[in-house]
């Protein structure tokens, strides 16, 4: 049986993977390294499913510890997701989410090289790295130039040169992404989607006032689905060129106001329009939209769920988790 290493495997995608791999393909070992153990609330995975399989409580940039484990796993293939993956949080700390996002992977992929391991890696990037593109530009694809305008994009283009100079002068098979914003049941709200429809949620249930605070309402992304995402990861560790970097994404924008329409329409309710100041960034891309022409060219990868999908998935994770939690402390909001 072939195996899989899965760093950052307790988080968001982690989550999202495992449960498509114990459903999908009972043909991997799955190994999971993370700081802490997975406490996952959006996927229901039986625990009969996931015998055989290993989950190992290490740091990444314990480089001792993340040597003896790759020498010992020996794996097929190495499923990078661990980094600290929030803009916002890379403002507030650009010293570690820069040193902490490009050590992570030059530690697990140095390991490889030393170890002489087979492994196919698949670094996870982000559209950020793109930075600001002017509206002919868009959709983006692959061979746009990189300009990235904040801490956690640099690092991320940073990684992504990495991983081509050890692919290149070292012959290791990695393939890159450039994810494009993601979306589900089970990001925190950290994430614009994600704290939109919790507030939407604590409105129906009368803990909050019907005003959905936002930051920057006018700025346009592109959201992809989080099963759409793992599909597209599951299909790049096997048949993905190497070498290559793809865009992960819908095709299409949104602006963060129309979010809240969306979700007002779903719900037939109406809201106020609150903005934060300090939500702002102090730089940031007005419309980021991706195209996904090249990985369906190469794979036949084309998003499936619609955003309106996503939307009602994650209204109903929030809705029984606050259901939950009022519960056990009446009044608790999250």
């Amino acid at each position: 049986m072939k195996k899989i290493l899965i760093t950052g495997i307790s988080g968001f995608v982690g989550g999202h993977f495992v449960h498509h791999l114990t459903t999908h393909r009972k043909d991997l070992e799955i190994h999971g390294i993370s700081r802490s153990r997975p406490a996952w609330d959006f996927v229901n995975i039986p625990p009969q499913l996931l015998n055989g399989h290993h989950f190992h409580q290490a740091d990444l940039n314990d480089i001792p510890r993340i040597k003896l484990l790759i020498e010992d796993i020996q794996p097929d293939y190495i499923l990078h997701l661990a980094a600290q993956s929030s803009v916002a949080e890379s403002w507030k700390t650009p010293v570690f989410s820069f040193l902490n996002n490009t050590n992570i992977f030059l530690n697990i992929i140095d390991t490889v090289r030393l170890n002489d391991n087979a492994a196919r890696v698949l670094s996870i990037g982000s559209s950020e790295q793109y930075g600001i593109v002017s509206e002919q530009d868009l959709p983006i694809s692959e061979d746009r130039p990189q300009s990235p305008e904040n801490p956690y994009a640099v690092a991320r283009v940073a990684q992504e040169q990495l991983a081509r100079i050890y692919a290149k002068g070292y012959n290791l098979d990695i393939c890159c992404t450039r994810s494009f914003n993601h979306c589900g049941p089970g990001q925190t709200d950290r994430f614009v989607v994600s704290a939109i429809v919790k507030q939407f949620v604590q409105i129906i249930r009368g803990i909050q006032k019907p005003v959905i605070t936002i930051g920057n309402g006018d700025i346009v992304r592109d959201f992809v689905d989080v099963h759409d995402v793992i599909g597209a990861y599951d299909l790049l560790l096997s048949k993905g060129k190497k070498g290559e970097v793809y865009n992960i994404c819908s095709g299409q924008g949104r602006a963060i106001r129309d979010i809240v329409r969306t979700m007002s329409d779903i719900l037939g309710i109406q809201v106020d329009v609150h903005q934060e100041q300090d939500q702002i960034r102090p730089i940031d891309n007005p419309r980021i939209i991706g195209s996904y022409k090249k990985i369906k060219h190469d794979l036949g990868w084309e998003p499936t769920i619609s955003f309106e999908q996503s939307l009602k998935s994650i209204y109903t994770y929030w809705d029984h988790k606050i259901e939950i939690a009022s519960k056990v402390s009446p009044g608790k909001t999250l």
